[in-house]
């Protein structure tokens, strides 16, 4: 009885340390991908920066804000392809209700045509590790 005892607590104890080896290796690069998330945020920002009524013609009137901006915007998307490879996605939550659990409210405001509670506005987007949030969206 004894020594069934001791196998099962052996087993238990493989298992247990599996997981937290699994555990470890899924989130070992936590605190890089928070530290790229402001990278992320700086090419968002430059990319909305620039007015919609300047792009419309810039690609004969201006072709070097055209250039610019393709590159900054392609610098973004390649960025957050490579995040999502990793298991880093966005949370932007624009339009949903408000989840103390996952969203940080930095204020509020009644809007006419929406349910109170509605997020109608984000200043930075989220980001979730394998489903846990490293950075709560702000809005």
């Amino acid at each position: 009885n004894n020594y069934l005892r001791v196998l099962a607590d052996q087993e238990n104890l493989r298992q247990r340390t599996r997981r937290e080896i699994e555990h470890t290796a899924q989130f070992a690069i936590q605190k890089f991908a928070r530290d790229l998330l402001n990278t992320a945020d700086i090419l968002n920002l430059a990319l909305n920066s620039v007015p919609k009524e300047a792009l419309e013609n810039a690609e004969k009137e201006n072709p070097h804000l055209h250039n610019l901006y393709t590159g900054v915007k392609m610098t973004e998307q390649d960025l957050l392809k490579t995040l999502k490879n990793y298991g880093v996605e966005q949370i932007n939550p624009l339009g949903e209700k408000f989840d103390p659990n996952v969203h940080e409210a930095m204020f509020q405001s009644p809007v006419e045509g929406k349910e109170e509670g509605t997020i109608f506005t984000v200043q930075k987007i989220g980001y979730k590790l394998n489903g846990r949030v490293i950075r709560s969206p702000q809005g």
